[in-house]
């Protein structure tokens, strides 16, 4: 490459907002890396229909649905009622492993697995006996919970 190229790729380089910046400007999203061991997680839940000492740690929440994104670690063992939200609900398993029933089929997830809980879609949440299960949940919108009566 001649230099007078490599003066225009340089001077064109310098022009170019940094990719962080131009994603900031155009959706309001700030740049995160984290770790989520290292999150800081709320204290534990007494919240009836809940797991006894489920605990979340909120991540973020986006401006325009006002989807939130968070971590949640349920106990060893705990189970977490059926209900149901508006929104379209994404997790990773990121420990543990869980048993989802949802809309009426049981399925297992240990870590790494990924699932879609459509919205109003009937779910319940059984954590295995061994260990805490920590999952990371996104919502398509404001996050709600409709519990079925059983």
């Amino acid at each position: 490459m001649s230099r007078t190229s490599l003066c225009a790729v340089a001077a064109a380089a310098a022009l170019a907002p940094p990719i962080a910046a131009a994603q900031e400007l155009q959706h309001g999203v700030t740049p995160l890396v984290m770790q989520w061991e290292a999150a800081d997680w709320g204290p534990p839940t007494d919240t009836p229909g809940f797991p006894a000492g489920l605990r979340n740690a909120p991540i973020a929440t986006d401006p325009e649905t006002g989807g939130p994104t968070y971590l949640a670690r349920f106990p060893a063992g705990s189970e977490f009622a059926m209900h149901w939200h508006t929104h379209t609900e994404t997790v990773v398993v990121l420990e543990g492993a869980v048993d989802i029933v949802l809309d009426g089929a049981r399925h297992t997830a240990r870590a790494g697995a990924y699932i879609v809980i459509p919205g109003k879609a009937h779910h319940a949440w059984f954590v295995h006996g061994e260990a805490d299960a920590v999952l990371l949940a996104r919502r398509d919108g404001p996050a709600d919970f409709h519990f079925v009566d059983p």
